[in-house]
């Protein structure tokens, strides 16, 4: 997601009261509290996702736990790999918990839908 049309997105929903965005770990869709997220981070990539305040704090600390050096934009390979592994998958474990939610309430989900 380009950062400019991003942040220019989430600033007119905020004005308008609605969001389209939604935390990609968790569903929240308050505008307030939707930031981006470089998923990759800064130094390494453009590349952001929204996430809730509480949640981008999550996967920050879980990626601030690798060493400075692995998260520096001149990082071997092999680090900036670590970094990937770690950043993708604290943000799947929350879209996991997610997807189990929306398969155990599937019943009442189709109920409304059909």
């Amino acid at each position: 997601m380009d950062k400019e049309i991003s942040k220019r997105s989430i600033k007119r929903q905020k004005l308008e009261g609605k969001t389209v965005l939604r935390c990609l770990r968790c569903s929240e869709d308050d505008p307030e509290l939707i930031e981006l997220h470089h998923v990759y981070g800064r130094n390494n990539s453009e590349e952001t996702v929204p996430l809730c305040k509480n949640c981008h704090f999550k996967v920050t600390k879980q990626q601030n736990k690798l060493p400075r050096k692995v998260r520096s934009s001149n990082a071997s390979r092999k680090d900036k790999l670590r970094f990937m592994l770690v950043s993708m998958g604290v943000l799947m474990e929350g879209m996991g918990k997610q997807l189990r939610l929306i398969g155990l309430e599937a019943d009442s989900l189709w109920a409304r839908l059909l």
